[in-house]
């Protein structure tokens, strides 16, 4: 690779990564190729991206982007696996995957571009439930006190109507 072809990669690589403020770093040592190939169809599923470049081509695509605070881990076999929506998502894919293919560790992981999280932070985001379901959740919680209080408007009604069909019932000997 010459030198114009790494300026342009560190060049699409700082694009990509500037633009994504959740980042995992994973050590893929000992894994196969079938095994790789499985894991970056499951990362793109999830809307994620997973790159394996040079570390120190990552070090300098990462200057001014939330990886940049990941950098002294960038040594070794390290895969970057990153993206722009769900950091959930993405953390029970490497997790997941990591209980059926115990040679992928994760090294650590950088959250809303701000907030560092290593092994055992990652595996924690991994079970908290997706950001669907969190606004799932939240739309129910806000929909349940108008389901009450239409319920709670619509009882002296049908209290009502109840009353006057067993004054009809008495009325007429059933």
């Amino acid at each position: 690779m010459n030198r114009t072809e790494k300026a342009q990669l560190i060049e699409e690589l700082h694009r990509e990564l500037e633009s994504s403020p959740h980042a995992v770093l994973v050590d893929f040592r000992g894994l196969s190729v079938p095994a790789v190939t499985e894991f970056r169809r499951k990362v793109k599923a999830a809307g994620s991206h997973y790159r394996v470049v040079k570390n120190s081509l990552a070090l300098r695509a990462a200057k001014g982007t939330a990886l940049e605070k990941l950098g002294n881990k960038l040594e070794g076999t390290t895969g970057i696996a990153y993206t722009k929506d769900d950091p959930v998502a993405l953390a029970k894919v490497l997790v997941d995957f990591a209980k059926d293919h115990p040679q992928l560790a994760v090294k650590m992981g950088v959250v809303s571009g701000s907030q560092l999280l290593d092994a055992s932070g990652v595996k924690s985001l991994s079970t908290m439930p997706s950001l669907p379901e969190l606004r799932a959740r939240l739309l129910g919680l806000l929909q349940a006190p108008a389901t009450q209080l239409v319920r709670l408007l619509g009882t002296p009604a049908t209290q009502l109507a109840r009353v006057l069909q067993a004054h009809q019932d008495k009325a007429e000997g059933k």
